[in-house]
């Protein structure tokens, strides 16, 4: 009986001590890993934003978002003057081939797509990360909701698809697609309604 409490106790004590090392480790990586993970953000929406100073002041919002309700991370862009200078947003799909794509897309003020950054991923090597790459992703440059179909040309859209990697290529445009409407629904003048949330269904 002596012998089991000693082994509880000994167990409670490995308990204890492992929460502390797991809690001090959490604690003193936590901020290096926020301020990595802010530099990589800041660094997308630099890429999807032509022209962007340091000058200028970026702020981030949540807007209203699709179906599932998950609000889309949002930044606006603005001149030293507060004026906006353009719009980027965080936005996801859940069709890539290898599952969840989130990617940051930037618009001018007419909304019309300025970059876009895949950020995370797990599509196929070779294949589906091809949507990396300048060749595919230039097709989107100056393209909005109303001059561009974002489904691949296979399914009567206007993008021209990976190949052999079609449902990336459909993921993306989906993902592109979403972002754009969420910026739109929030900050196209005229167009607002506060009543309503945008709708991206997942076909």
């Amino acid at each position: 009986m002596k012998e089991n409490i000693v082994q509880v106790i000994k167990l409670f004590l490995v308990a204890v001590v492992s929460a502390f090392l797991l809690s001090y480790v959490h604690s003193i990586t936590k901020e290096p890993i926020e301020k990595a993970k802010n530099a990589e953000i800041t660094e997308a929406i630099k890429s999807v934003i032509p022209n962007i100073s340091d000058q200028m002041i970026i702020k981030d919002t949540f807007l209203v978002s699709d179906v599932e309700s998950i609000p889309l991370k949002a930044y606006i862009i603005q001149n030293n003057d507060s004026t906006v200078y353009a719009y980027s947003v965080l936005s996801y799909t859940k069709k890539g081939y290898g599952g969840t794509i989130t990617m940051m897309i930037g618009v001018d003020k007419e909304f019309k797509i300025t970059g876009i950054y895949p950020l995370e991923f797990s599509e196929t090597p070779g294949l589906g990360t091809k949507m990396t790459k300048n060749k595919f992703k230039d097709q989107f440059l100056s393209k909005s909701l109303s001059n561009f179909k974002f489904k691949v040309d296979k399914d009567g859209g206007d993008i021209q698809a990976i190949t052999s990697a079609t449902i990336t290529s459909r993921a993306v445009g989906e993902c592109i697609e979403r972002g754009l409407k969420v910026l739109e629904y929030n900050f196209k003048i005229g167009e607002t309604d506060s009543s309503k949330t945008v709708e991206v269904k997942d076909e």
